[in-house]
């Protein structure tokens, strides 16, 4: 024969009968559970509907536990508090972690895109704290459970939790002394990239312009003299330019600040690739905690009002 299966009683009704009885009150349980005495008496006498026999023997105000109530609570009373402790710290942990943000991007956008900002995200959010965390590599353990990522790559193969938060628009930057050096101005030709000392990363990935590819698509010879010198990452190789020591590829976003305080000068032609660009990721974008930020990201990155490539 099998066991009836009658319905759970409700939560609420178990928590008010843990309550009168380890207070020893209705009034005390009200208090604790910040409601009222009337609504707690309910809650009990819908747990003894349900259950089908008293829980308390009442006089008056005054409620006192019956020998089925002190069994009930020598079985439940344990496991409603651990419901009621896990609870409790979940919640603390989850409003802890609400104020805590870790944003993975590309090693050259956190320096040169996101850090600049980060004093006015900060002031945007002030009860949420950011972790800023350089990546090089889109499969790295940090970008995989950062809650924010921004990474380059096709805008068409994002994944359902990325937006775009810029396009792709590349252009040959220098120093002023450079360009005076080698009598760079304007838009650049096949003879000055094969007589000009040309920057580079150690690297090649494919989702990246290099100075052959650039060249390529502006419809230029590639420049046949090999590097002198190569950079492991974009943050210093535009330091080099800055100092003088060859033409740079600049990606519009990251540069432009550098271009307009006049640390660099912009040169023709610009590449743009609208199929290209970065991408903005959240893991869980619809959070109380990361969706307005991702607001923010977004609205800094659409901002944009083009290259400023000469």
């Amino acid at each position: 024969m099998s066991e009836s299966r009658s319905p759970v009683p409700s939560m609420k009704a178990l928590l008010a009968f843990e309550a009168v009885m380890r207070l020893g009150s209705i009034t005390a349980a009200a208090a604790e559970l910040g409601s009222t005495q009337p609504a707690i008496s309910q809650r009990v006498r819908s747990l003894e509907d349900a259950l089908g026999l008293p829980l308390f023997d009442r006089d008056g105000r005054r409620v006192s536990p019956t020998r089925a109530g002190r069994r009930y609570y020598d079985e439940v009373g344990e496991a409603v508090l651990d419901i009621t402790r896990a609870s409790r710290r979940l919640r603390s942990r989850a409003q802890a972690r609400g104020r805590e943000l870790v944003i993975a991007a590309h090693f050259g956008l956190v320096h040169l895109w996101l850090l600049p900002r980060l004093a006015r995200l900060e002031s945007a959010f002030p009860a949420t704290r950011f972790d800023v965390v350089p990546v090089d590599q889109d499969g790295s353990p940090e970008m995989m459970s950062a809650d924010l990522t921004i990474r380059f790559g096709a805008l068409d193969e994002r994944t359902e939790n990325e937006q775009p938060l810029f396009e792709e628009a590349v252009y040959p930057v220098c120093s002023p002394g450079f360009g005076d050096r080698y009598a760079l101005c304007g838009t650049v030709t096949a003879a000055e990239l094969a007589g000009t000392p040309l920057l580079h990363m150690d690297h090649e990935d494919p989702r990246w312009l290099d100075w052959h590819r650039w060249c390529e698509l502006a419809g230029l010879p590639s420049p046949g003299h090999p590097p002198r010198f190569r950079y492991n990452n974009y943050p210093l190789l535009l330091n080099a330019a800055v100092e003088g020591e060859g033409l740079a590829l600049g990606w519009d976003e990251l540069v432009r600040p550098l271009v307009r305080e006049g640390t660099l000068m912009p040169l023709k032609p610009v590449i743009r690739r609208s199929s290209r660009g970065y991408l903005l990721g959240a893991r869980n974008p619809d959070a109380a905690s990361v969706a307005p930020v991702v607001d923010w990201l977004r609205r800094e990155g659409g901002a944009s009002d083009g290259a400023k490539g000469g």
